[in-house]
């Protein structure tokens, strides 16, 4: 019987462990299949060859105290081996750009640390093993000890900087000696004073009263560090006797890894009449326990000074400019983010209302001379930074930095007390940093010559596209379909989804409006899938029951066709509001560097912070969205739908920071990209929301571009830049009319004149009212019938005025005086737009108040 109990034990260990066993198979296998990232990441493993740095003969007379590194046709490279400061001739207009300021050592504002950044290349911020944030400047801590090496390379120069003190200090000095060694190394070659100096700055071991060791808290002094080691040096203490001793007694020799210092190539090449600055940061080392969280680069290059009459060009929304010495002292500095902020990011629910970057490009204009930067490579992981003359020193500058780490603060309680903790994640970012620097001069050396030229190097690579001719300009109309709201039963709360417009209501009111006129209208359809607008999981695909059948979406759709337009059905990736079979949160979700899965809740303006109560959605991991869009685009074929809606592809960039699977944003870009590549393969025209520069290859449409910057205190004018890039290539559009915070549509329809934008209305065929306590109560204005009129007025007096421009380019955007501009088109078609209450009158041209006027045409 004993034996029988024993076998029973036995198999109920083992079916517990076989349970145990499969449940762990179960949990380590959950959520959907996952890329490897790794294969998006573009790493540099090995550096070109170059040779020691030999200045180029150079018959044009140079740049004193420089040496010809590079020249081209249109560039000439100049180099200081002292300095390392770099010089570009720009050849066709007679201008010298320099990286730092020619005139700095005459800066009596500078601090001494600005002193520092005004000769440097390179900034470094890093922090410590307890999260301590610190910053080294190549000039400080590597040019004025000459810890530097210079190399031609190909059409440029590389420089490779070792940053920091690579300097033994204390460890030059043996941390265990035995009293043997130290009298008949040290001590017996020393006078009386001398060895007496150094025998009392070592003590007996403990538990080994025969071997000596350190007294660091003495020794580590500056004064008595240098008293010992010339003391050693004098005894003739060699590196071999320091490597014996540290061997006989387990210590590892020091090599200066305990103090901060990092090695980092920097890379200049011409480059068809550019110039491109390269960091290969797979080929950047760091020491011990010292991370490197970010990297600014040419802080200074082609700074203005105080008498210099310009401004700095930042792509903030639209575009802005900042007034070169505009005396705004007292304002913050201009610092965002390219691609707008990281969601992935703790700090990020604090919010803040502003306009995405959207563009990686920023540049200076000085006098008849601009320089125009694009970030090539790392621009998801780049920042723009800018600043005036008269606050840190005399100079107005503008950069980019990168941030090669994810940061986040981590929250520990104690009692009433709450300490933040900085935390990097490990993992450093490894593929290239990367800009391209290009000049204008004279009558080019404005914005529009700037927009002009990233234009035609975006049209040069195929990124943008010529649109076909002799099409209307859309109406572009989002339909909010299903939505949930919470009922009761029995007075138990639950919730379900209404609809604001059903597939019977839409085909409605688009017969009604092409009866009246819109011969193009493009519906892109919110809430059309289950659970609404906050839909389930893109692999579960369809429709909403209570808007309809599919027959009906179907017919809704050929309807749209047939009468000229298309239908686009919306559907979100990348926000997930749906914890279901589709979706593991713990697989499938980004993860905080914090480690927390990455939930996040909607913007609420009025608390200025993120508000719980509306909802909260789950930011998928880059390295899931493939497997998404996949199923997605299997499942979508079946509908033979010829349009589809791209609400956060465009528009949102998240990194995830999962310990095992780290993706950096620069990683989630490629990723992304390759995600849109093949949606816009399979789907006849794609309608991207927001629209980043990275979508801009695959969008047919966008929709909710910028069309107004984030008004920062220091900038001082708002341009269309974004829009002088795209028009022509991209039928585009900004927020709906509707829902936009200017209300007065006779502005709007200047504006949208100005912009060459086609009109944007969002609509409900049931009133807003029925929004009201669901998460969608900021629409507060969608009801149809409220805005048909006028809706159908503007569009008629939009398309009249903008289809003869609709397929030329924005060569000239000019600011004639407040409240008046005028648009040159690329066929001689001029538009000028007067928003003041008085008629203006432009090189004779006369224009009404709050009107706009036609001149010119086809040439």
């Amino acid at each position: 019987m004993k034996n029988r109990k024993m076998l029973v034990a036995v198999l109920a260990c083992a079916a517990v462990m076989l349970i145990l066993a499969g449940s762990a198979v179960f949990f380590s296998s959950r959520g959907v299949k996952a890329v490897e990232a790794s294969a998006y990441m573009e790493v540099t493993d090995e550096l070109e060859a170059g040779t020691g740095f030999t200045a180029l003969p150079d018959s044009s007379g140079g740049i004193p105290g420089m040496q010809l590194a590079a020249d081209e046709s249109e560039l000439s490279l100049y180099f200081n081996p002292e300095t390392t400061e770099i010089a570009v001739k720009d050849k066709s207009h007679g201008q010298i750009w320099y990286s730092n300021p020619s005139g700095r050592g005459q800066d009596t504002l500078a601090s001494g640390f600005e002193k520092e950044l005004l000769s440097s290349q390179l900034n470094v911020l890093f922090r410590d093993s307890i999260g301590t944030l610190e910053s080294y400047t190549n000039f400080a801590q590597s040019i004025s000890s000459k810890q530097f090496t210079a190399e031609s390379i190909k059409n440029g120069l590389r420089i490779v900087y070792t940053i920091g003190d690579t300097s033994i200090g204390i460890d030059a000095l043996p941390k265990f000696i035995s009293k043997t060694r130290m009298e008949e190394k040290v001590q017996a070659n020393l006078d009386a004073s001398s060895a007496k100096y150094v025998g009392q700055r070592y003590y007996p071991k403990e538990g080994d009263p025969e071997v000596l060791e350190r007294i660091d808290a003495q020794v580590s002094k500056p004064l008595v560090l240098s008293k010992m080691t010339a003391a050693f040096n004098k005894s003739g203490y060699s590196a071999e006797d320091l490597a014996f001793d540290n061997k006989e007694n387990g210590v590892e020799g020091g090599s200066g890894a305990s103090k901060p210092n990092f090695i980092i190539p920097l890379e200049y090449r011409l480059d068809a009449g550019s110039l491109v600055v390269t960091i290969p940061v797979n080929q950047v080392k760091e020491s011990g326990e010292y991370q490197i969280r970010s990297l600014e680069l040419l802080n200074m290059f082609g700074a203005a000074d105080q008498q210099s009459d310009g401004y700095m060009f930042v792509p903030d929304g639209s575009g802005s400019l900042i007034y070169l010495n505009n005396g705004k002292v007292k304002e913050e500095q201009y610092v965002q983010r390219v691609y707008g902020p990281d969601p992935n990011d703790n700090s990020y629910r604090r919010g803040q209302v502003s306009e995405s970057a959207r563009m990686p490009v920023f540049g200076l204009k000085t006098e008849d001379a601009a320089w125009f930067a694009v970030i090539e490579k790392g621009d998801a992981i780049a920042s723009i930074a800018a600043d005036i003359s008269g606050k840190k020193n005399s100079y107005n500058f503008i950069h980019s930095s990168y941030t090669l780490r994810g940061e986040d603060e981590l929250e520990l309680y104690t009692g009433s007390t709450i300490q933040e903790i900085q935390l990097l994640n490990d993992e450093i970012y490894k593929g290239d940093i990367e800009v391209r620097y290009s000049f204008l001069g004279k009558d080019k050396a404005n914005y529009s010559g700037m927009a002009e030229l990233y234009r035609n190097k975006l049209a040069a690579e195929q990124v943008l596209q010529p649109l076909e001719a002799g099409q209307d300009i859309p109406l572009y109309l989002d339909m909010l379909g299903a939505v949930d709201k919470q009922k009761s039963f029995l007075g138990v709360p639950y919730r379900s989804e209404i609809a604001m417009t059903t597939f019977g209501q839409a085909a409605q009111i688009a017969e009604q409006l092409k009866q009246d006129g819109v011969d193009r209208l493009l519906m892109r359809y919110a809430g059309w899938s289950a659970k609404g607008v906050n839909h389930a999981t893109p692999d579960k695909l369809k429709t909403e029951s209570v808007l309809g059948s599919k027959a009906e979406l179907l017919e809704l759709s050929e309807q749209l066709e047939q009468a000229g337009g298309m239908l686009f059905p919306d559907v979100a990736f990348q926000k997930i509001y749906h914890d279901d079979g589709g979706f593991t949160p713990s697989s499938d979700a980004s993860r905080f560097v914090t480690r927390e899965e990455a939930e996040l809740y909607p913007y609420n303006r009025a608390l200025n912070r993120m508000d719980m109560t509306l909802g909260s959605y789950y930011l998928l991991s880059p390295a899931k969205l493939p497997y998404y869009v996949d199923t997605f685009m299997s499942k979508y074929k079946a509908y033979g739908f010829n349009g589809v809606s791209l609400r956060d592809l465009g528009s949102v960039l998240s990194s995830d920071f999962r310990v095992s699977r780290v993706i950096q944003r620069e990683t989630a870009k490629q990723i992304v990209e390759e995600q849109l590549g093949k949606l816009d393969q399979s789907i006849g025209q794609t309608m991207v929301a927001g629209g980043n520069a990275y979508a801009w290859p695959y969008s047919d449409h966008l929709i909710n571009v910028p069309t107004a910057s984030s008004g920062f205190v220091l900038t001082d004018e708002e341009i269309p830049f974004y829009e002088m890039v795209v028009h022509g290539y991209i039928s585009y559009t900004g927020t709906p009319v509707n829902l936009n915070d200017e209300q007065d549509l006779k502005v709007q329809l200047l504006r949208s004149i100005e912009l060459g934008a086609a009109p944007h209305f969002s609509w409900s065929y049931e009133p807003s009212s029925k929004l009201k306590y669901t998460h969608f109560d900021d629409m507060y204005a969608t009801s149809y019938q409220d805005w048909y009129g006028q809706a159908v007025s503007l569009y008629k007096e939009v398309s009249k005025v903008l289809s003869p421009v609709q397929n030329a380019q924005i060569v000239n955007h000019i600011r004639h005086q407040e409240g008046v501009v005028e648009v040159q088109y690329s066929n001689g078609i001029s538009i000028y737009v007067n928003y003041t209450d008085m008629p203006v009158s432009v090189h004779g041209f006369t224009v009404g108040a709050g009107q706009y006027g036609i001149e010119g045409g086809q040439s």
